[in-house]
C-alpha cells in the first residue's frame, strides 16, 4: 500500500500489483475496499500491471467534504500521473463503473478500454427500499447475523453462501462494520446523462443476470448507445459479479486484452 497527497484534507490510499506491459486501473463500487479486488487483480497481476484505489469515502483514503464522480476520476488520473501511467484498461464495477465512464470522458489521453461491470445509476434499481432500510438499521445496531444474510439477499444472486461460503465471509469481513466517513458523495454532481453510454473507446459490459442494481436493463441501454461494445452477461451472479464469477471475468477481460491487441 502506498498513499498520495492530493490537498491538505484527501490523502488517497493505492496500491500497485504486477508490473507487465498492460495495466488496468480498477475501480471500487461504492464506499468498498480495495480489497474488493483482491482474487480478480491477483489473477491479473500474474502477466500484467494493476492499479486500484480506495475512493473518498472507501478503506484507508482520508478525506473530508463531499466529493464527487469528477473529483473521483481526476484523483484516478492523479494516482496515474504519479505512477508514470500513460496508458490503462478501465475496468469499474458499480458506482466505480460511473467513475470510469466520467474518466473515459475526460481523459481520453489516458484511457485505451473501458469496462463496465455491474453498473446502474441511470435506470432505476429493483430493490425495495425497505430492504435497504433493513440493512442500514442492522449494520447500526451491530446486528451481524440480520446484515449478513440482507447482504447476500440484496447483493449476491441466490445461494451464494452456499454455494461459496469461504468467498462470502470473505466478502462479510471487508464490509463489517459498516462505517459513517467525513466524506460524502455528492449525486447532484454530473448526473449520468452527462457521462452514461457516450464512451468513444472499445468497451465490454459484464453484467450479473440476478443484478438488482446494475440490472440487465441498464446493461441493455447501454449497449444501445456504444459504438463499440461487447457484451457478458452471467448467469447466478447479483451485484457483486466480481466475486461471485472472479474466473469468468478474467478469462473475459484476457479474451478482451487480446482483441486490443489484435
Amino acid at each position: 500500500m502506498a498513499t498520495l497527497e492530493r490537498t491538505q484534507d484527501v490523502t488517497i490510499n493505492y496500491r500497485v500489483d504486477g508490473d507487465g506491459d498492460t495495466t488496468w486501473l480498477l475501480l471500487n463500487g461504492a464506499t468498498l475496499p480495495l480489497e474488493f479486488w483482491d482474487p480478480l487483480a491477483r489473477a491479473l497481476a500474474l502477466r500484467d500491471t494493476v492499479v486500484r484505489f480506495d475512493q473518498r469515502n472507501a478503506g484507508a483514503t482520508r478525506a473530508q467534504g463531499s466529493f464527487s464522480l469528477l473529483d473521483t476520476a481526476a484523483d484516478a488520473a492523479a494516482v496515474l500521473e504519479h505512477l508514470g501511467v500513460k496508458s490503462v484498461i478501465v475496468v469499474g464495477h458499480a458506482w466505480g463503473g460511473r467513475v470510469a465512464q466520467v474518466f473515459a470522458r475526460d481523459y481520453p489521453h489516458l484511457c485505451r478500454a473501458l469496462v463496465i461491470c455491474g453498473t446502474g445509476g441511470h435506470l432505476p434499481a429493483t430493490v425495495p427500499d425497505e430492504s435497504l432500510v433493513a440493512l442500514r438499521q442492522a449494520g447500526r445496531g451491530g446486528d451481524k447475523p440480520t446484515w449478513s444474510q440482507l447482504v447476500e439477499q440484496i447483493y449476491c444472486a441466490p445461494g451464494f453462501a452456499a454455494r461459496q461460503p469461504q468467498e462470502f465471509a470473505e466478502l462479510l469481513r471487508l464490509m463489517w462494520p459498516p462505517s459513517r466517513r467525513e466524506a460524502r458523495w455528492d449525486a447532484r454532481v454530473a448526473p449520468s446523462v452527462s457521462y452514461w453510454g457516450l464512451a468513444a473507446v472499445p468497451t465490454l459490459l459484464i453484467y450479473g443476470e440476478q443484478d438488482r442494481f446494475g440490472t440487465p436493463l441498464n446493461a441493455d441501454d447501454l449497449q444501445s448507445r456504444l459504438a463499440h461494445v461487447h457484451r457478458l452477461d452471467i448467469a447466478d451472479a447479483g451485484h457483486f459479479v466480481i466475486r461471485e464469477a472472479t474466473q469468468q471475468i478474467f478469462a473475459a477481460l484476457q479474451d478482451f486484452a487480446a482483441r486490443l491487441a489484435g
